[in-house]
């Protein structure tokens, strides 16, 4: 009986201290822009072409997101070039494959990610999706905005102020570079809380 109750007194605890943590960081759900890209199937053939794809789009679209001054910015850049993007990514993929890809905007579930050392926790992200055939196989996803799918500055202080002029807070600055212990355990709780309420 006693485990019973430290064992609800520490469920109850961890409830409360993730939910308190999920609404301190919920902005970051909504302050970024993600790039997604599914592949036709897991061939290697269609796998290599995601890749190939991917460094397509970032290599001539890349720039115009990493322009936009707020992530509202580059979901409207994202909108308007859509047709444009599907278009380009067509016209690059006629002379490999058969697989035509599809281009979208819209909310999309990505799990708790790495990028060097940035981190995102799960959850539900705006994104520019490129769909390639039945986009069946493994995906790749990355963060357009800010441009974590480009190189970043080296200078630490420049690439702090670059975060910043994209409207990141000091807090979601900070919880994207991990740089407090801390935010294993928010991306923990904040990824357990997710998988309980969906």
């Amino acid at each position: 009986m006693r485990f019973l109750k430290i064992f609800s007194a520490l469920v109850v605890c961890a409830t409360l201290v993730g939910t308190a943590v999920f609404a301190m960081d919920d902005r970051i759900y909504t302050d970024v822009l993600r790039l997604h890209i599914l592949a036709n199937s897991d061939s290697e053939e269609d796998q290599k072409i995601k890749l190939e794809v991917r460094d397509f789009v970032l290599e001539n679209f890349g720039a115009l997101f990493a322009a936009a001054t707020d992530r509202a910015g580059a979901q409207a850049t994202a909108e308007a070039l859509a047709p444009q993007i599907e278009e380009s990514v067509n016209r690059f993929l006629s002379d490999k494959t058969d697989v035509r890809a599809s281009v979208s905007v819209g909310e999309r579930y990505f799990p708790t990610k790495a990028y060097g050392d940035y981190h995102l926790p799960c959850g539900t992200y705006p994104a520019l999706c490129v769909e390639l055939g039945d986009a069946a196989g493994k995906n790749f996803f990355c963060v357009l905005y800010p441009p974590l799918c480009l190189d970043v500055c080296e200078d630490a202080d420049a690439e702090k102020e670059l975060f910043f002029s994209c409207g990141l807070s000091q807090n979601e600055y900070e919880l994207l570079r991990a740089e407090k212990p801390v935010y294993k355990l928010k991306f923990a709780l904040l990824e357990w809380l997710k998988k309980e309420n969906e």
